[in-house]
């Protein structure tokens, strides 16, 4: 069978391709295709995340014609809901905007975290770091995210957004906002937003600092290859 396979970040300029056709086994799970790849592009996917469909897979799942399989570097659904707003962008983050979708009369407290390239890092002064990110699963996850926090805290609205592109120190890489009728909700469920976002999201930092240029080290929050 024929699938259709997507690579990201690092990997993408390893294998020196954003997506191949592959044909593998008709009984071929996400591992056995991993280890196709290893084979003929002398590339390693070990610790990688991969996605099927845009839906975080095991390596033990079974693959069908036609999928889309992606594999992801550590990194750095469903329709929307009225009440939430989720997106990655290449324009500057603004708060004002964020303000435009939350705040409303009843809900009574507003929390944000706006996360910045931070220079320096790690003790040497960076230049500037480019992000690149998988842009209709980022969404998604944004979304499920969004949802598990609506479960767990109540009411909410939320907004998130996160950039790519080539960043500058002082340049805001991802705003989160929540609005609740309760403060307290509003702060913790802000805060459990960006722990889950951080490891969950595919989005990648390729970094330049004073002595040159290295993709940031991850974490994962699902299961590698």
């Amino acid at each position: 069978m024929q699938l259709n396979v997507v690579f990201f970040a690092r990997l993408k300029r390893e294998i020196g391709t954003e997506q191949l056709h592959l044909e593998v086994p008709e009984d071929a799970d996400v591992r056995a295709v991993a280890r196709v790849i290893e084979q003929q592009y002398g590339v390693s996917l070990r610790g990688c995340m991969a996605a099927v469909n845009e839906t975080y897979a095991t390596p033990e799942q079974r693959l069908h014609p036609g999928d889309e399989v992606a594999f992801l570097p550590p990194v750095a659904g469903g329709a929307a809901e009225p009440d939430t707003h989720c997106a990655v962008v290449e324009t500057p983050l603004e708060m004002k905007t964020a303000d435009a979708f939350l705040v409303r009369p009843a809900y009574g407290a507003q929390a944000y975290f706006v996360g910045t390239v931070r220079s320096p890092n790690g003790g040497k002064a960076v230049r500037f770091i480019d992000y690149e990110g998988f842009e209709p699963m980022a969404r998604k996850v944004m979304l499920q995210a969004a949802q598990a926090a609506r479960e767990q805290y109540g009411d909410l609205r939320i907004y998130i957004e996160h950039r790519v592109g080539r960043l500058y120190p002082g340049e805001a890489s991802i705003l989160i906002g929540v609005a609740s009728p309760h403060r307290r909700a509003a702060l913790e469920a802000c805060d459990a937003l960006i722990e889950r976002l951080k490891v969950e999201v595919p989005v990648w930092k390729h970094e330049a600092d004073e002595d040159g240029e290295h993709w940031v080290s991850g974490v994962t929050g699902h299961p590698t290859l």
